[in-house]
C-alpha cells in the first residue's frame, strides 16, 4: 500500500516549510508550492503556481483538497504547514482500516453556531459571508447547534471515489460561499456542514493531534498548546 504526506506552502512564507522529526522511507512527502525556489532535504516539492488564482488562501484550498492530483498514494495526510510531524505516522493511517476518514475535533469550539461567530470576530469573516452560510442552513431545515466541529489542520483519508466526491463539493461549496469570485474564508464550517447534511454515512477516526505532531500559529514559530 502507497502512503503518502502532503503540505502545501502559499505566498512568501517558505521559512515555515517544517521537516518532519519523524521520517519514514515508506511515505511519500510532497510540499505543493508557488515559491520556485522552496528546497528540502525530506519534503518532494512540487511547483503550482496558479496563475488564474490571486489568492494565497485559495490556492491552498485548490491544492488541499484535490491532493490526489499530485500522488497515486492509497492513503493520504494532509496536513498544514503549521504542523510539524513528531511521531511516526503509520498508525495514524492504521486508522483507515476502520473508518472512512480522519479528522480532528476542535479543541475550543464544540458547534458549527459557535465557530461561525468566532471567525467574524477572530478573523474578520465578513457578515455577507456568514449570511450565505445561515440561508443555506435555513433552506436545508438545518441547525447550525447541531453539527460537529472539525478542524481541517490534519486529515487522514482514502484514495477513493467518496473522498474524491467530498472534496470536490466541498470546493464548489466554498466557492458558492465566497464572494468577489473568491472561496468562503474559513474551510472547516464548510468541511463540517458537508459531512453532516450530505456523507453523513462517512465513518469518522479521531486524530491526536498532540501524539503526532507539533502545531504553530499560522505564520510564525509559536507553539500552540491545547
Amino acid at each position: 500500500m502507497k502512503l503518502a504526506v502532503i503540505t502545501y506552502i502559499f505566498g512568501k512564507n517558505t521559512e515555515l516549510l517544517r521537516e518532519p522529526l519523524a521520517i519514514d522511507n515508506n511515505i511519500e512527502y510532497i510540499c505543493v508550492t508557488d515559491q520556485k525556489n522552496l528546497t528540502s532535504n525530506v519534503w518532494q516539492i512540487i511547483y503550482e503556481p496558479f496563475e488564474h488564482v490571486a489568492s494565497c488562501r485559495d490556492k491552498t484550498a485548490l491544492a488541499k483538497f484535490n491532493p490526489f492530483k499530485y500522488t497515486n498514494a492509497d492513503r493520504i495526510i494532509i496536513q498544514d504547514s503549521s504542523l510539524k510531524c513528531i511521531f511516526p505516522l503509520q498508525q495514524l493511517f492504521d486508522k483507515l482500516d476502520t473508518c472512512d476518514i480522519c479528522l480532528k475535533k476542535h479543541p475550543w469550539r464544540e458547534t458549527l453556531a459557535q465557530e461561525l461567530p468566532a471567525w467574524r470576530q477572530i478573523r474578520g469573516l465578513p457578515d455577507r459571508q456568514i449570511n450565505k452560510f445561515n440561508a443555506m442552513a435555513k433552506h436545508d431545515n438545518i441547525k447550525l447547534s447541531d453539527i460537529p466541529l472539525f478542524e481541517c489542520c490534519v486529515l487522514c483519508v482514502k484514495n477513493n471515489t467518496e473522498t474524491k466526491e467530498l472534496f470536490s463539493t466541498l470546493l464548489s461549496l466554498m466557492k458558492l460561499l465566497g464572494e468577489n469570485g473568491n472561496m468562503i474564508m474559513t474551510q472547516q464550517c464548510p468541511f463540517a456542514y458537508l459531512l453532516k447534511v450530505m456523507y453523513p454515512s462517512f465513518k469518522i477516526g479521531a486524530i491526536n493531534q498532540n501524539k503526532f505532531f507539533i502545531r504553530y500559529a499560522h505564520g510564525t514559530n509559536t507553539i500552540i498548546k491545547e
